[in-house]
């Protein structure tokens, strides 16, 4: 019985420990930890994903700490570990909203406001449906199946009981937002070049006919130039950000 009531509590601990780790990513990873997915619904597929990769884990999980504070210290790394990984690949989803925002603020459409999935919170429309698209793709691209192998991965280069490389990892957030702001500013390029010089041939118009409301009656055809512009670089766009995303993202948790 007490050899029964060992192993239990030793796998037990294994399931926890992992799950501690995969769930916590799960709940901040776009896709699977969207606002729109029920809570539940991501506790039992962070359940079920752990209790399967639990067996190929097991070698590499250090034994079952003997006091209850040490345990807490254990789980509150694993917790840590999954939050950041989350965070990864949230940050590479901004992109699309700054790219959003800055197509927003070039087609005329700031103060259009919608629900954006990839920050959980109302943004431009144009950042709204890349969002959306970029979920889409994520999925018809099987990059799901990238995002759960890159936590089972992270036991290589996050091992659990060891010190956290808390710098590093403040780094690597420091540099993703980068990345993901350049990103950004690189899709919405072609806005900003051609806003700027709509607005110069507006700026000459004015001075040529003060007397007309130059940008009062050409905000119309900013918008629709706006959106016409937007209809014929969405799919570039969209395939730019896929290909960043999956490279930044298997070149940050390659494993070692």
């Amino acid at each position: 019985m007490n050899a029964l009531q060992q192993l239990l509590g030793e796998q037990i601990f294994v399931w926890l420990l992992v799950f501690m780790r995969v769930g916590s990513a799960f709940m901040v990873m776009p896709t699977i930890g969207d606002a729109f997915v029920p809570a539940r619904a991501r506790l039992l597929f962070s359940l079920v994903v752990s209790v399967l990769v639990a067996p190929v884990l097991a070698g590499q999980l250090p034994p079952m700490p003997d006091q209850v504070f040490r345990l807490a210290v254990l789980l509150a790394g694993e917790i840590t570990v999954g939050l950041f990984l989350g965070t990864v690949a949230r940050l590479l989803m901004s992109a699309l909203e700054v790219a959003g925002a800055v197509i927003g603020v070039q087609a005329g459409l700031a103060n259009a406001q919608v629900f954006n999935p990839a920050l959980a919170s109302q943004g431009s429309l144009p950042g709204a449906l890349m969002g959306w698209l970029g979920l889409l793709l994520i999925f018809i691209t099987n990059m799901h199946h990238l995002l759960i192998l890159a936590v089972v991965d992270s036991y290589a280069m996050f091992v659990p009981g060891a010190p956290l490389p808390v710098d590093d990892m403040a780094n690597a957030i420091g540099q993703l937002v980068a990345r993901s702001f350049l990103i950004g500013v690189q899709m919405s390029a072609p806005f900003l070049i051609t806003g700027m010089l709509f607005a110069l041939a507006l700026g000459l118009l004015s001075k040529m006919a003060p007397q007309i409301q130059i940008f009062f009656l050409f905000n119309s055809l900013q918008v629709a130039l706006g959106l016409l512009l937007f209809a014929l670089t969405l799919g570039a766009m969209m395939a730019f950000w896929l290909g960043h995303f999956e490279s930044a993202f298997v070149e940050f948790l390659k494993p070692i």
